[in-house]
């Protein structure tokens, strides 16, 4: 079958879902299918193309893993005002349906597209294209961008933008999404549950395996082999509520061997510089996203992972940067709420501890009795690298894709008539 994949974000951007996305391709295309990804131009999270890349409207290429690349050209230009951001989902959504229409026959539509736009031109690309549609739902929009703070659950745009949205989710033939909370969220707009199907995050446990804390990229960073590092990696965004990460760092001052590594980018991470800058604290750094190439050396030079959270956050999904974590066989001290999927995911896996989100003093003990206790340390890393190869390792997750997505397309094929008898792509 001809899968097209629909992602506003894709290597060499960092955000995870494309890295999955590419991954998912070489595997589907691995399989027999014929895939090809529509992606935007690298822009993410900052809203300027990088450097060395020249944009255009549109540039196919096959890919030597066995899919070909589909670029689309949309708006650039700093995101963090609400007219910005609209008017590239707007311009993305746009241009990646006119481009994909050009892609003869396809199969299946897998949205990831930009919010709102993204999934109402899908929707329409299938519809023209005679092609199931499986919309992937990471996070529901609008009502995380309310949760942010960027607009406001009371306004009549928000009141639009969320019925266009769920006008999509009625209309679509699969939704896949990340936990069971976020399926009762999405079945609580009128959505059918039955065509709803919890499909986590995934990471190649190739890439990030359980290694030496005292390696060169550690080395490289001048962190002594003795310091406790607490590690935050990730995207730094509006729901990351990481800006209380200084005030964690404030009160372990006084502890000279814990050390706050803050590796990343995104709308948050001026403000939580300008706030360690204001509070002079020595015990924590910042580093931009890393290369691939030493990511596993990045993730094993952590004694513990982190994750904030706004309150109003964590309650759908488990972040993603949590997977890194645990593929380096890391613990997790998490600061979100105890009824939310990440806290369910910790204590299933006994790889990790629970602090009330937003609570810096809180925090700041967890990870000191860590960093006092390494045993205890190494045995929850061991649990972690544990549960994530027996839920989130990529072989496995992306084998729930392949038979969510053959199965759709085949229900589709047995409710027309017009396939039957017809030649089928494998």
């Amino acid at each position: 079958m001809h899968i097209v994949i629909v992602t506003y974000v894709y290597p060499p951007e960092h955000a995870p879902w494309g890295v999955e996305v590419a991954e998912m391709a070489e595997d589907f295309a691995r399989a027999g299918h014929r895939v090809t990804v529509v992606a935007g131009w690298p822009s993410h999270p900052g809203g300027l193309l990088y450097a060395g890349w020249h944009r255009s409207f549109r540039h196919l290429e096959h890919r030597p893993e066995g899919f070909d690349l589909l670029r689309c050209g949309h708006s650039f230009g700093p995101r963090k005002r609400m007219f910005n951001r609209l008017w590239y989902y707007l311009t993305f959504a746009a241009s990646s349906l006119v481009n994909a229409l050009a892609l003869g026959p396809i199969d299946v539509v897998v949205c990831s597209s930009t919010p709102i736009f993204g999934p109402l031109a899908d929707w329409l690309l299938a519809k023209l294209k005679g092609a199931r549609l499986v919309y992937d739902i990471s996070d529901l929009r609008p009502e995380a961008m309310a949760t942010a703070g960027i607009m406001s659950a009371e306004s009549r745009s928000y009141r639009v933008l969320k019925a266009l949205d769920t006008w999509v989710c009625r209309r679509t033939d699969l939704i896949t999404t990340l936990s069971e909370n976020l399926r009762r969220a999405i079945a609580a707009r009128g959505v059918d549950s039955s065509k709803i199907r919890i499909i986590p995050f995934w990471l190649d446990g190739r890439k990030i395996q359980p290694a030496d804390r005292d390696n060169p990229w550690r080395r490289q960073q001048g962190i002594a082999p003795e310091t406790f590092v607490a590690l935050f990696a990730g995207t730094i965004g509006y729901v990351s509520g990481a800006e209380m990460l200084a005030d964690v760092a404030a009160a372990l001052a006084a502890r000279k061997d814990i050390l706050l590594l803050v590796v990343g980018e995104g709308p948050v991470k001026d403000k939580l510089q300008a706030a360690a800058m204001r509070l002079g604290l020595s015990n924590m750094r910042f580093l931009p996203f890393q290369p691939a190439s030493v990511l596993g050396d990045m993730q094993a030079t952590a004694d513990a992972g982190i994750i904030t959270l706004l309150p109003e956050a964590g309650e759908n999904s488990v972040p993603s940067k949590m997977l890194g974590y645990l593929a380096a066989g890391r613990p997790v001290i998490a600061g979100v709420h105890e009824t939310s999927p990440t806290a369910e995911a910790l204590r299933q896996g006994r790889c990790g501890m629970v602090v009330p989100p937003q609570d810096a003093p809180a925090m700041a003990e967890a990870i000191a009795r860590l960093a006092d206790d390494r045993r205890q340390a190494a045995r929850l890393g061991r649990n972690a690298r544990q549960y994530f190869l027996q839920c989130f390792e990529r072989q496995g997750v992306v084998r729930q894709w392949q038979e969510a997505l053959t199965a759709v397309v085949r229900r589709g094929r047995a409710d027309n008539p017009l396939s039957q008898g017809m030649p089928q792509t494998p």
